[in-house]
């Protein structure tokens, strides 16, 4: 059974992973920062839309809050860097023992704090030079392919996330 990716932060670069991880028939779920981001999203369908080579296609993908109680084994930290290290201590709680937090900002500096939050979770450093811009809310247009290196330095051993990355068609090292 495939592990489901938690994916905080639907900004450009969340919604396009969760887009590729979704056409991939892989189980995401968008969290969103409140209830009321949460009941716009449902209202509009409970979708994300890819525009790639001007071919929108949509994806159903599950959305919740923090505040859900669903265990996260897998999850994208695609949010601001600023807003990071609170994010992740608020989903703190529902990390399960053997999860997995890839760190997907824009800008340094954040990474090992959050890390530091969640010193028994193993934390992947991501640095992405993938384009997409948000079109509208829950509609990425990816916008330029690039390529996305992936890293942990205090475990040298390929994450099982990687086969996820490479079914979805996320390029990466």
């Amino acid at each position: 059974m495939a592990v489901t990716w938690h994916v905080l932060g639907a900004g450009s670069l969340g919604t396009l992973w969760a887009a590729r991880l979704a056409r991939a028939g892989l189980p995401v779920r968008l969290i969103l920062r409140n209830a009321e981001r949460l009941a716009a999203y449902n209202t509009s369908g409970g979708c994300v839309t890819l525009v790639e080579n001007d071919i929108a296609h949509t994806y159903s993908v599950e959305a919740q809050t923090a505040e859900h109680h669903q265990p996260i084994e897998r999850l994208l930290v695609a949010c601001k860097a600023y807003d990071a290290e609170q994010a992740v201590a608020q989903l703190a709680p529902r990390l399960a023992a053997h999860a997995d937090v890839i760190l997907l900002q824009n800008g340094l500096g954040s990474q090992d704090a959050v890390a530091a939050r969640i010193p028994h979770i193993r934390c992947v450093f991501a640095s992405s030079t993938e384009g997409a811009f948000l079109e509208s809310d829950w509609r990425v247009r990816f916008a330029g392919h690039g390529f996305n290196w992936l890293g942990d330095v205090s475990n040298p051993t390929a994450p099982a996330l990687l086969q996820d990355l490479h079914a979805s068609g996320i390029p990466h090292e």
